[in-house]
């Protein structure tokens, strides 16, 4: 990562400078692809009070970043400055993570093989049962499986029947 610090109609210091740069240098743990970094630090006179003024350009791999902070002195500038950039950063990550989750989603809804032969069936216990009661009902209908809520665990499990005739149980861990 580049950094530079330029100073406008202040006194460059070595100690305004290097507490720029630590400031800077802590944006890595936010994002790890940042390429350049400009600070500019400045004076101005508003209404007869000097204020300190930082200004960034920030270039990432995917991601600039232009902010400008004025406060009544250099140091709490630059505070300012650098917090409403990690706020930047964060919310566009945020905005990265939620796009790739909907891609996910997306990619989860379009199955690669032909399901316009699949049956949708509302097949399944509405009142809770316990796994004996979900066990003898499958019995009495004779059908392959059954899905219910347990009654223990208000979760929702399946019971099917193996091919040797005997039964199996998938639930979630409780």
């Amino acid at each position: 990562m580049n950094i530079a610090v330029t100073f406008k109609h202040i006194d460059s210091s070595d100690a305004i400078r290097k507490y720029a740069e630590s400031k800077v240098l802590k944006l890595e743990k936010y994002l790890n692809n940042i390429l350049d970094v400009h600070v500019t630090l400045s004076m101005e006179r508003v209404d007869h009070k000097e204020s300190g003024v930082a200004q960034i350009k920030l270039s990432a791999k995917n991601l600039n970043v232009n902010a400008e902070e004025k406060s009544a002195d250099i140091y709490s500038a630059i505070d300012l400055l650098l917090e409403k950039v990690e706020a930047q950063i964060k919310k566009h990550k945020e905005k990265i993570r939620r796009k790739e989750h909907a891609e996910e989603g997306a990619g989860a809804a379009e199955p690669d093989e032909d399901v316009s032969n699949l049956e949708v069936k509302d097949d399944y216990e509405r009142q809770p049962l316990s796994v004996k009661e979900a066990l003898h009902k499958l019995e009495k209908r004779n059908k392959d499986f059954i899905i219910f809520k347990d009654k223990e665990s208000s979760k929702i499990s399946f019971i099917f029947r193996e091919e040797d005739g005997g039964f199996s149980l998938i639930a979630p861990e409780l």
